[in-house]
């Protein structure tokens, strides 16, 4: 059977939506070291609809911006590439969570928990000094991508994994395993290796529960960020991400990056209160 899926994923994976022209283009334009804001902004301007949801976004209280932003080169300016980047690629990944109208799993509780995991990983990187966080936020948002590819292509799977995982009180990846099912984690690196995006990307989703088993050591300090954001996004809201059991913290990712219980305690609480201000990105229509 697993075989099987495994195969189906790969014929069915093209059918899948990937990122739009303009968010390819804003990707690479803000991986360029000679971007300009004017040239992120105009390649925003190319898409209307992604324009608008973005400067919501932008004006989010996440951010903490003290005056409103009212054009797409202020947010640049102000918020830098990296971020707008992040908020385009919120946007793409918000719609193809809410894709499947005839979804069985409770899909506006699964985003909240793709944004609690972002929100989460982002927190430890600050806290770890780690200088490209946004580059932790993006893989926190996008760890989970192979529960969208499980609801989009095989849905009657998925919400017999996340009955199971109800009734019984265990985690998704632990009824993917009884079950003889291919974890939602090798999906979703399947998927963003697909799209060609970067190493951090596919290696968090592929690893965030089994963050010893990463063979790149270069990203293992990053994948650990996201496995322990992960962990922090449950804790605040059981059963959004479809595990419903405890929350399976790997000692290998404390001990990498040297998180003790006091930290992990304030990283939780900073997480929390950071989440309650980004109520917009619940809500990106």
């Amino acid at each position: 059977m697993p075989a099987k899926i495994i195969d189906k994923i790969i014929e069915e994976i093209d059918k899948l939506p990937s990122p739009n022209v303009v968010v390819q283009r804003i990707i690479a334009v803000c991986s360029k070291p000679d971007a300009s804001s004017t040239e992120v902004a105009n390649t925003l301007m190319m898409d209307a609809s992604l324009s608008a949801r973005v400067l919501k976004l932008a004006n989010s209280a996440y951010y903490g911006v003290p005056r409103k932003i009212t054009t797409l080169s202020e947010a640049v300016m102000i918020l830098g590439f990296k971020t707008v980047r992040n908020l385009a690629l919120s946007v793409f990944t918000y719609d193809m969570v809410f894709k499947n109208s005839s979804s069985g799993i409770d899909r506006e509780k699964l985003w909240e928990h793709f944004i609690a995991s972002a929100i989460a990983s982002e927190t430890v990187a600050e806290t770890m000094g780690y200088p490209l966080k946004e580059e932790i936020f993006i893989a926190g948002l996008l760890h989970d991508l192979g529960k969208v590819v499980y609801d989009l292509l095989f849905s009657d799977i998925l919400e017999t994994e996340a009955k199971i995982a109800q009734k019984t009180k265990k985690n998704l990846i632990d009824i993917e395993e009884e079950l003889g099912i291919p974890p939602h984690s090798e999906v979703g690196a399947k998927l963003l290796r697909k799209w060609n995006f970067p190493d951090l990307l596919v290696l968090s989703a592929e690893f965030h529960h089994n963050v010893e088993g990463n063979p790149n050591e270069l990203f293992v300090n990053q994948v650990s960020m996201v496995h322990i954001g992960d962990v922090i996004a449950n804790l605040m809201m059981k059963g959004a991400s479809l595990s419903w059991g405890d929350p399976k913290l790997s000692p290998f990712a404390l001990n990498v990056l040297k998180v003790k219980p006091k930290t992990f305690l304030r990283i939780l609480d900073k997480s929390k209160e950071k989440y309650n201000k980004a109520q917009e990105f619940l809500q990106i229509d």
